[in-house]
């Protein structure tokens, strides 16, 4: 799954984005107002929570990759897709939730999103193995030459590459919304 997120650096993105629309941050949280990817590559600014005007209290921030097209609640979606340079995991070890931040050294990540007027939220899938497996889930990864795929609804879910993904501890720091600091992703050991 995916709960948190950061974007602090757009400058190994592959398309321009304006400065003027992105609110950086070192802890992007549901409900945020976040910039996503949709048609023509153009950027908007979206709620990151997926609801649906028949059932007030449901709030979506991830949704499976597998049950997309079985679920009425996903039916007349967009797709879109979260721009991001890294996410954060937990690892769950007896009663602990250890934070772990997952990167590319050398460029974006891009997630599989889905959005309707009301807001937006993460694909997700089983993940792939990684330097360290945190969780079961991770988001549809995406890289530029995806997006037209994503986007039409297209995309092949077996291009995903994750193994040269950086994954590390990190503060606790990072649990609580409030802390928006580039502390959030250093590693601590």
């Amino acid at each position: 799954m995916c709960g948190r997120y950061a974007l602090y650096d757009t400058s190994k993105s592959e398309f321009k984005i304006s400065n003027n629309i992105i609110r950086y941050s070192y802890n992007i949280t549901p409900n945020s107002l976040v910039p996503v990817v949709v048609k023509n590559n153009e950027v908007q600014l979206i709620n990151w929570t997926f609801k649906v005007s028949w059932a007030n209290k449901l709030k979506i921030v991830n949704a499976r990759s597998e049950t997309l097209n079985q679920k009425k609640v996903f039916q007349k979606v967009n797709r879109c897709i979260f721009i991001a340079n890294g996410y954060f995991e937990w690892l769950r070890k007896d009663k602990n939730r250890i934070p772990y931040y997952h990167t590319f050294k050398n460029r974006m990540m891009y997630f599989g999103g889905i959005f309707n007027k009301y807001g937006a939220c993460i694909v997700t899938r089983q993940s792939y193995p990684m330097k360290k497996n945190v969780h079961h889930r991770q988001p549809v990864i995406l890289q530029y030459e995806d997006f037209s795929n994503w986007l039409t609804f297209k995309h092949d879910y077996s291009c995903e590459i994750t193994e040269e993904m950086d994954v590390f501890e990190v503060s606790k720091r990072v649990n609580f919304p409030f802390n928006d600091s580039p502390e959030n992703i250093k590693s601590i050991k």
